[in-house]
């Protein structure tokens, strides 16, 4: 059931799904643009994002406003666009976890194996790297007026 006063504001409608064992929550969006409606939802654990933006004439008949039953139309083809554009990319329930890429702190950009150096036209230097270690080093090379 829908809570009270969810359909206060036309243009933004959110709502929040809770599974059954509060394991996972998910929280939903609407956003009304014109004659269209984007669809956001974050995984509020993991704080993936997903969203599919629908044209609403193409999935609501709006004869039919007052009758659930009859009020979707392209139920298989809405069903896909959800899917594809929300349920997969949340990825796969607490229960199936993913196994996620690790990230070597002390790995420093010159010494991975797979990255291709950049070319450098002859006489040129080769730009200074800053340390990845250092925060502050962010944006010096805007400083380098010979950079």
């Amino acid at each position: 059931l829908l809570p009270a006063g969810w359909e206060a504001n036309k243009e933004v409608y959110t709502l929040r799904y809770k599974s059954t064992d509060d394991a996972q929550e998910l929280l939903l969006k609407a956003i009304m643009v014109e004659d269209s409606m984007i669809l956001n939802v974050m995984d509020r654990s993991s704080q993936k994002v997903a969203d599919v933006t629908l044209a609403v004439a193409d999935y609501i008949n709006p004869e039919h406003l007052d009758d659930f039953h009859k009020v979707y139309k392209n139920t298989e083809e809405l069903r896909t666009r959800i899917t594809s554009g929300i349920i997969a990319p949340l990825g796969a329930p607490a229960g199936k976890a993913r196994k996620e890429p690790e990230f070597k702190e002390d790995m420093h950009w010159d010494e991975n194996p797979l990255r291709v150096p950049p070319r450098q036209p002859m006489g040129t230097r080769a730009p200074s790297r800053p340390s990845p270690l250092s925060p502050f080093a962010v944006g010096g090379e805007d400083l380098d007026p010979f950079g």
